[in-house]
């Protein structure tokens, strides 16, 4: 079978997007796969391309096996509505183009959070007279209206009508979880058959502790204060002014936050910092994949963030499977489907989202008792052993692509339905 998957992110840049398509079409590659994956010259987040590569009308790699055709985009930083617009317009557009050059797929295959992507992906499905599955990893347009990037008008009821042809018109849908899934069925009243679940989940042989705990804590300057780290996109779906609320709280109890990562707010959260002078808290910038396990192994605790919305109650934060996967105990400002995997796994403190002070008092709770922290470490780790291998995962996506180009229901395993039906 030969896959065709279409995502404006992906290695070597290392946000979720990036990682979660590579890590599944790579598994794909092992079991013998053709997977072609049609994107741009990495740029995420800086809207600047990586060295060795160009912004080029269309170029070609292999990497791991897998086929890669990077296009020509008009390239932002992760911030600024238009600008980023712009963007991803013109990768839709230049997706489509490219797609000429790639020979006879078998299915193709878009992802968001960028929707334009998954609008180019059934253009090409099209063209191509072959099956769109499409991956949704937001909610569009509801996601930029609750971050305050656009108010209800004509412009988000034009993207919400196209949001709605393309629900209606691919073959499936694959949502990234159960909240995701019962959100779209309520607003768009996608039929229960059309709709696959494959989560976000981790690979245990790069996300596990290598007992250098001492030495990464030397290298990082952190001494003997005990951390809580941030790892991830700094952003308005997160809400990382909570945390250093947080901060100010304790700001006199040897406790140091750690703030890993980039995105549209960090420049503002950094004035935020220095405006209100804390010593307690550190930035650091976006790191390469293989340098983030050791943040997680550093640090005593982990903080996963979302703002306080409906929409964000559907989240699967891909950070917090990885640092449950390697031991550190999460306390997660939020609630929803996320609070629900944490509090099922022991692995970690639940607080409402946007609550700093209770913030502050769970990382206070597992300084004073680190036995209880180490143990939720191991029942975190062992619980996504068993529910969120990536691997697992991967195989499952597989196997639902293989039985729509199969003509199988790939969720019932029955006769497919007729384009009329659906």
């Amino acid at each position: 079978m030969h896959i065709l998957f279409v995502t404006d992110n992906f290695p070597p840049e290392t946000n979720a997007p990036a990682s979660r398509t590579y890590e599944h079409v790579r598994e794909w590659v092992e079991v013998g796969e053709q997977v072609t994956v049609l994107t741009c010259a990495p740029n995420f987040p800086f809207g600047k391309v990586y060295q060795g590569y160009r912004n080029a009308l269309l170029q070609t790699e292999t990497m791991d096996g897998i086929k890669v055709y990077r296009v020509w985009t008009y390239m932002a930083a992760n911030q600024g509505f238009f600008r980023r617009t712009l963007d991803f317009v013109s990768f839709m557009v230049t997706a489509v183009l490219g797609s000429f050059r790639i020979q006879s797929p078998d299915v193709v295959v878009a992802t968001s959070p960028q929707f334009f992507a998954g609008l180019g992906g059934y253009i090409i499905s099209k063209l191509k007279r072959r099956p769109f599955v499409f991956e949704v990893r937001d909610l569009w347009p509801e996601s930029i209206e609750v971050v305050g990037l656009m108010r209800k008008g004509p412009l988000v009821r034009l993207l919400d009508g196209l949001t709605r042809y393309l629900y209606r018109h691919c073959d499936r849908l694959v949502a990234v979880g159960e909240g995701y899934k019962a959100q779209i069925q309520a607003k768009y009243h996608v039929p229960e058959s059309k709709l696959a679940v494959i989560p976000n989940g981790v690979l245990f042989e790069h996300f596990s502790r290598q007992g250098r705990r001492d030495q990464y804590r030397e290298e990082l300057g952190w001494g003997n204060r005990f951390v809580v780290v941030y790892v991830g996109t700094h952003g308005m779906g997160q809400k990382l002014e909570t945390l250093l609320e947080a901060a100010q709280y304790i700001a006199d109890q040897n406790i140091l936050f750690t703030f890993v990562g980039h995105g549209a707010e960090k420049e503002k959260l950094i004035r935020l910092k220095d405006q209100k002078d804390l010593q307690n808290c550190v930035f650091y910038p976006v790191q390469p994949k293989e340098q983030v396990p050791r943040f997680y192994e550093g640090a005593d605790a982990c903080i996963v963030a979302l703002r306080k919305s409906e929409l964000f109650k559907g989240n699967y934060p891909s950070k917090m499977f990885e640092a449950l996967s390697m031991a550190c105990p999460v306390i997660l400002s939020g609630e929803g489907r996320s609070a629900e995997i944490l509090m099922a796994s022991g692995g970690g403190l639940v607080v409402p989202p946007e609550t700093p002070e209770a913030l502050a008092e769970q990382v206070l709770y597992l300084r004073e008792h680190p036995a209880e922290a180490a143990a939720m470490g191991e029942r975190g780790r062992h619980y996504v052993q068993i529910h969120y291998s990536r691997r697992v995962w991967a195989q499952r996506y597989l196997g639902l692509l293989r039985r729509v180009t199969s003509g199988v229901n790939p969720i019932t395993g029955g006769a497919p339905r007729s384009r009329r039906a659906r």
